[in-house]
């Protein structure tokens, strides 16, 4: 039977991050998924780890894939719409990256509480590169990872939950909070605003608040499910890869439609 959930990790050069947080995916209560590495142009130490842990997944059950681009500087949204466009009949899409360790239930939680036009927002647990350093595979396949986090932490995702929660009610702008790296999204929703917008031509600009804007402005609106707290990753530190930084050109429009023009599917101008 086909998966219900299919999992993309967006990636860039971090075989470091991905022999931990694969380890992570190894150990999920459920094998209802599947896996895809949405590479925005690794080299071959990468391609060549993958194909390596490709059969751990197979042999539970996942199906596992690498969805590659050429690097052509930063084009994260056109290599994760690929990622959707190549998936079989899984309903729910789950977003989240290569430098995320997701707990044992992460799959199962967002699994459950999916339904048809559903939008999913999740934290995450930001350690510190001294907590990084000194975590190994070990403290990934035993569990012992998921204990991490400070209080700050989970006063955060406390404070995020609540104005997620409130912020969506009141039907507020730039609600629910959302974090690119821990978010599912029904796919039929996806489709219905046409996915990432791809005139993103850089990192840290809005590309997933953009998402975030034009799920909301749909009608019916999608019914919102706040897993900070519930159902956060574990986002491993580490110095930011230099990649040429191209402009953006979408999320300041004024005129955004809820559709993007340069997503899933080309739009006719």
């Amino acid at each position: 039977m086909a998966p219900h959930a299919r999992v993309i990790l967006s990636s860039y050069e971090q075989v470091p991050q991905l022999r931990l947080v694969l380890r992570g995916y190894l150990r999920q209560t459920t094998s209802d998924f599947s896996l895809v590495v949405a590479d925005d142009g690794s080299g071959p130490e990468q391609r060549d780890f993958l194909k390596e842990m490709a059969p751990r997944f197979e042999a539970r059950g996942v199906a596992f894939e690498h969805v590659w681009q050429e690097d052509r500087g930063w084009r994260k949204n056109r290599i994760m719409n690929e990622a959707v466009r190549r998936a079989g009949d899984e309903s729910l899409l789950v977003f989240s990256d290569a430098d995320c360790i997701p707990p044992a239930h992460f799959v199962e939680r967002h699994l459950a509480v999916h339904e048809p036009w559903s939008f999913h927002v999740g934290g995450a647990m930001r350690l510190t590169k001294e907590v990084t350093e000194a975590l190994d595979e070990a403290a990934v396949e035993s569990g012992e990872f998921e204990s991490l986090g400070t209080a700050k932490d989970r006063r955060r995702m406390r404070e995020k939950a609540r104005k997620s929660r409130w912020g969506t009610r009141l039907r507020r702008r730039h609600r629910p909070k959302v974090l690119g790296l821990n978010m599912g999204v029904d796919r039929e929703l996806f489709a219905a605003v046409n996915g990432f917008d791809e005139r993103f031509e850089a990192p840290f600009l809005g590309e997933d608040t953009d998402l975030r804007d034009r799920l909301m402005r749909l009608r019916p609106r999608p019914r919102v499910k706040v897993l900070y707290t519930r159902n956060d990753v574990f986002h491993l530190w580490h110095p930011v890869a230099p990649r040429s930084r191209g402009r953006n050109r979408a999320y300041y429009d004024d005129d955004r439609p809820v559709r993007c023009m340069e997503g899933l599917v080309r739009e006719a101008s």
